[in-house]
């Protein structure tokens, strides 16, 4: 799913320092740090273009990860059947 444009090395230990990643389908990219901050770019894809709709940034993308998927249990309990949050639309992710 994630393609790693970019790896950008530090320069005292040889270790990466961040990454540039893409998703195969161009909908996402990500500038991602060693220290888990990160920068998320939303695309919208059209046969004429590529065109980024929304930025996120955030220093604690694991706490963001998690915000995300606790926002997906409350919706799933309240929307339910019949809707978007039902199960039957879980996306699993390698």
């Amino acid at each position: 799913m994630w393609i790693i444009k970019t790896e950008h090395k530090r320069d005292a230990d040889g270790g990466t320092a961040a990454l540039e990643l893409e998703t195969d389908d161009k909908r996402f990219d990500v500038n991602i740090r060693w220290d888990g901050c990160a920068e998320i770019h939303v695309y919208s894809i059209t046969e004429e273009n590529r065109e980024i709709n929304d930025t996120f940034h955030t220093c604690d993308l694991k706490g963001f990860i998690d915000v995300l998927q606790s926002l997906n249990s409350v919706c799933k309990d309240y929307f339910g059947e019949g809707s978007y949050w039902e199960d039957s639309h879980n996306v699993e992710f390698v």
